[in-house]
């Protein structure tokens, strides 16, 4: 390797000339190496990669760093969380017992005579007030809270400051072992699925019987569209011709309604009326009976609903 040459300002010589470059000296550059160059790269590289690192080090104590940049961003169409049932209030039953169900409407005077249940409800809002609104259940539990019979209140209102005794026909088994009540809040979506049978036309059938009473509903895809409702009544029992002048009555108004063909057949020895009901058409709303449900209702919900009436279905 060639040696470096020292410089020596008395070797220095100043031209007169002008606007001349003036040289004052020179100096030897060393020959620089790839390897060196790569080096010098890759130390830039790693700087700046660890460069927040490094800032976050520096910074004061109690200055936390921003993790705002690394969080990953909440999506707008995120799931719901399950919806959390309402813990149903149980009561000992008692004649003495006292519920204030809701703001102003407290229900009392409870009573169990044979196989019938009677309470009273007070309204004292200035509005009227339906069980129906919030899809009110009565249901009756054994000592080992083992549910007995549900029966539902949807189809009962309480005028605006006034008092309504209801009675309910139970279960003679509810009837010897209840000791606890319950005054459920219900949603739909609490209703139980139910599987139903199909008919030679390979249409859903929902059957329910009570009494004197036989009601077949037809699904599709578990919505109704149909509704058939045969009333059947002996002359034997008690207040025959209030039921039967009433039933009659019914039947005409029922048939002279669009999408409804009511049947009224007095045999002497008792009646028989069969009503037949297309949702589809029929102005149910106009009509005065809560076993009639709108065109495509769910089949769970008839079969909960008509099973909280008193009806056996299938």
């Amino acid at each position: 390797m060639a040696k470096k040459e020292k410089f020596n300002s008395k070797k220095v010589t100043i031209s007169e000339e002008e606007l001349s470059i003036t040289k004052i000296g020179e100096l030897e550059t060393t020959e620089q190496s790839p390897l060196f160059v790569l080096i010098l790269f890759g130390f830039i590289l790693v700087f700046i990669f660890f460069l927040p690192t490094i800032a976050n080090l520096i910074k004061a104590p109690n200055e936390k760093p921003d993790y705002s940049l690394l969080e990953k961003p909440q999506e707008n169409n995120q799931e719901e969380k399950p919806r959390e049932e309402p813990k149903n209030s149980y009561y000992q039953y008692s004649d003495t017992l006292s519920i204030d169900l809701e703001e102003k409407i407290k229900i009392n005077e409870f009573a169990l005579v044979g196989n019938t249940l009677s309470f009273k409800v007070t309204n004292a809002n200035e509005t009227r007030f339906s069980f129906q609104k919030d899809n009110y259940f009565l249901e009756l539990y054994s000592e080992e809270d083992t549910l007995l019979e549900r029966i539902y209140l949807g189809d009962t209102t309480v005028s605006r400051e006034t008092d309504m005794v209801l009675q309910f026909a139970l279960n003679s088994n509810t009837a010897l072992y209840m000791k606890k009540l319950s005054f459920a809040k219900k949603e739909i979506t609490d209703y139980p699925n139910v599987t139903l049978e199909k008919n030679e036309n390979e249409e859903e059938v929902l059957t329910c019987t009570k009494d004197k009473e036989t009601l077949t509903y037809k699904f599709q895809k578990e919505k109704l569209f149909s509704i058939s409702h045969v009333v059947n009544y002996s002359s034997t029992i008690s207040n025959y011709e209030s039921i039967l002048n009433t039933w009659q009555t019914n039947s005409k108004k029922l048939n002279n309604m669009e999408g409804i063909t009511s049947i009224f057949v007095d045999a002497g020895t008792g009646f028989v009326v069969n009503t037949t009901i297309d949702t589809k058409t029929a102005k149910l709303n106009e009509v005065e009976n809560t076993s009639y449900y709108p065109n495509e209702t769910l089949a769970k919900v008839v079969s909960f609903e008509m099973e909280a009436r008193g009806f056996s279905c299938k």
